[in-house]
């Protein structure tokens, strides 16, 4: 990237684009930030048929038992939901199944966004893996299908569902709700935005517009209905595309879009429009937008000047938007806005992270430990300390004789790091297991992430093991810790060369300073060939934290252009780690006890590592310090891009439906390169090769390859 367009990506708008919507917050069962108002589909972030289907069938079940516990209210309804498409049916059905009360509001015709598809329109019933758990009848089907029989269940059934009635305005609290539509004011205990996109289609706002909308559509319903037209299609996405593709072969059309080039269309819709253009059956003006709307001619501003377009129809193909007005009216938040509540929810994550690591380096003479030296005396510190480390110590104890065991009930740097290590690796054990149980459900082929937990948290409670125990008795307290270098090498792990004094066994000092070099020099580059950087998501305790623990706010990861540009600053801190070791090595004959050392130190492994990035789980995703910082991962991805074989590749059967984007840990636009079919490795990407936008992919697309 050239140096100008790095600084507007590091500077200019994050740049989101179609793979990360903008949808409310809801929590894990789907509740907004306005308690009692419920999202499901689209609005939540789930656009397929199916899954949209178990989504609002699921959410009426789960808050349903709390209604029924209410019942017996004739003033309030149990239920309102807002909108018919597929998880606004599905919910419908159960409500009616369970005895609630209800009534279904629909601002355009019942389920619209299958209406305004276009004629013939081919619906697959994906995910294949995952059961329909409601009543409605779905299967691969056209569209026409999906409408007859839905419209049957409807009308046998006699649900309620009320077309043409738009909310306009949702006021009161839990258990009070009023729901206002231009017909009647409804009160109900709960509500469930079940709303899509399809009624809310993009404008241009541009002059002669308004006066000319009978001659400007947003969908295309039935092709066969244009015949030998001068047409307009404003957009260069999937669905544009789509109608240049239908239109082009009985009409004249013209394609226009502000879009440098195809970059957001299906690779099959790109290649097909290109070749309808070199075929001379369309004319493609990309880099361009519409000036006006005439009686006739549309007026385009192209990189050459204002150019006229004579057109009997046009099309606005510009995307459709959720109704963010209204969920803000409501007091929905979004996933964009921080709100008073999320900022001192991070101030207490960032105090309480720096309490642990602040408490865990006290006694060290080193400023990580402010203010607490200042505050509590060594003696009350070694009190609270070995009441902890005892019963923690306990299960071991009786592995070491009475001597060994004075030793390591007298040192607190042991003791501190034993209970550290050891809190480590129990929140890698529950939420690690969680994590496992979560990503088999969504996977096909559960394998991969099996063994990639297991892997893991088996080299965290190995190396735990190692270290604490093994270490002790055979290499004793003293040398114990090194062992931790054999797991992470440098220059994630510096103290494999540092503190190294001429009483030191020289077996000793070979052992650990051979296997650092080979660990950095021979095994990470080897497996950097056929593995890319697995290192990372299969081995590193600091990513395994993030990839357990971390895991379950992994949608949070930055996204968007600016966030990518950050990730250079990995490089700067590699560059910075080898130049910190070959001063402190040369120059100070390994001793740590320096202003470099201890800058980098506090910098980079007290915040870097430990606080930022830790307080930041719940908030930015696990993965800012492998990420953003940590200069083995940048070494790793370095090689990885030089010679890595491992990519992951796309079929083209992608349906844009944003998961694979939405799940990557290190906010990689996956869809992109998927729809277009695009390999992704580490030459064009920071992918760590955790697998889990493979897993979350409703058809299949992805796949791991060698090349």
């Amino acid at each position: 990237m050239q140096f100008t367009g790095l600084w507007q990506a590091l500077t200019g708008p994050p740049a989101m684009g179609p793979s990360y919507p903008v949808l409310p917050d809801v929590d894990a069962v789907g509740e907004t930030s306005v308690p009692g108002i419920y999202a499901a589909g689209e609005l939540a972030g789930t656009p397929l048929v199916r899954l949209g289907l178990n989504a609002g069938h699921d959410l009426v079940q789960a808050f349903a038992p709390e209604l029924e516990a209410g019942k017996g209210d004739a003033e309030h309804l149990d239920l309102i939901i807002v909108g018919s498409g597929s998880s606004g049916l599905a919910a419908t059905v159960a409500a009616q199944d369970l005895g609630l009360s209800y009534v279904t509001l629909e601002a355009a015709a019942f389920a619209n966004t299958f209406v305004t598809m276009m004629k013939g329109k081919h619906l697959f019933a994906e995910p294949e893996n995952v059961a329909n758990r409601s009543r409605v009848w779905f299967e691969e089907c056209s569209r026409e299908a999906l409408l007859e029989n839905w419209t049957k269940m409807v009308r046998d059934e006699s649900l309620e569902i009320h077309a043409h009635e738009k909310v306009t305005k949702i006021t009161g609290s839990k258990g009070d709700f009023s729901v206002t539509t231009p017909l009647a004011t409804y009160r109900c205990k709960r509500v469930l935005l079940c709303m899509g996109k399809a009624g809310n289609p993009r404008t241009l706002g541009v002059p002669g517009e308004r006066q000319n909308a009978e001659r400007i559509h947003h969908r295309l319903l039935d092709a066969d209905d244009f015949h030998d037209r001068d047409i307009l299609v404003v957009g260069a996405g999937d669905v544009a595309c789509e109608a240049v593709i239908a239109l082009a072969e009985h009409n004249r059309v013209t394609m226009s879009a502000i879009d440098r080039a195809l970059t957001f269309p299906k690779k099959r819709n790109a290649d097909a429009i290109r070749k309808l253009e070199t075929d001379g059956k369309i004319t493609v003006n990309l880099s361009c937008s519409v000036k006006s709307f005439g009686d006739d001619i549309a007026e385009l501003n192209t990189p050459e000047g204002v150019v006229a377009v004579r057109y009997d129809t046009a099309f606005e193909m510009i995307g459709a938007e959720l109704p963010v007005k209204f969920l803000q009216e409501t007091g929905v938040r979004l996933n964009d806005k921080w709100q008073w509540t999320k900022w001192a929810a991070l101030a207490v994550a960032f105090v309480s992270v720096y309490c642990l690591y602040a408490l865990k380096s006290f006694g060290k003479g080193s400023i990580t430990a402010w203010p607490f030296e200042g505050l509590i005396t060594p003696e009350s510190y070694d009190r609270v300390l070995g009441a902890m480390f005892s019963p923690a110590f306990a299960p071991f104890a009786w592995l070491f004789d009475a001597s060994a065991q004075a030793e390591i009930y007298a040192d607190r740097g042991f003791q501190q790091g034993y209970l550290y290590s050891g809190l480590y690796t129990v929140l890698m054990l529950v939420f690690g297991f969680e994590a496992l149980i979560r990503w088999r459900k969504h996977a096909s082929n559960p394998r991969y992430q099996t063994w990639r937990y297991a892997s893991l948290i088996s080299f965290q409670v190995g190396f735990f093991l190692l270290v604490n125990i093994v270490g002790v008795q055979y290499l004793s307290v003293k040398y114990a810790w090194r062992a931790w270098g054999l797991y992470q090498p440098f220059p994630l792990f510096f103290n494999t060369y540092f503190w190294w004094y001429p009483g030191d066994p020289k077996w000793l000092v070979a052992l650990f300073v051979g296997a650092g070099l080979f660990g950095t020099f021979v095994a990470i580059p080897v497996a950097s060939r056929n593995h890319g950087k697995r290192f990372c998501t299969w081995i590193c305790g600091c990513g395994g934290l993030a990839e357990t623990l971390g895991d379950r706010w992994r949608h949070l990861a930055p996204k968007g252009g600016r966030s990518r540009a950050w990730e250079f600053q990995s490089a700067v801190i590699l560059v910075a780690a080898v130049l910190v070791t070959l001063i402190v090595v040369g120059a100070y004959e390994t001793d740590g006890s320096n202003v470099w050392w201890r800058s980098y130190n506090y910098i980079v492994d007290f915040w870097l590592v430990a606080v930022i990035p830790i307080a930041l789980y719940p908030f930015f995703g696990g993965k800012v310090w492998c990420r953003y910082w940590c200069p083995l991962a940048s070494w790793n991805g370095m090689l990885a891009s030089w010679y890595g074989r491992l990519q992951i590749v796309s079929n083209d059967k992608c349906i844009t439906c944003t998961q694979c984007s939405k799940y990557c840990q290190v906010g990689i636009d996956v869809m992109a390169f998927a729809k277009n079919m695009e390999p992704m490795d580490n030459t064009n990407s920071s992918c760590i090769q955790c697998g889990i936008c493979i897993d979350v992919c409703p058809v299949d697309v992805l796949s791991f390859d060698l090349k």
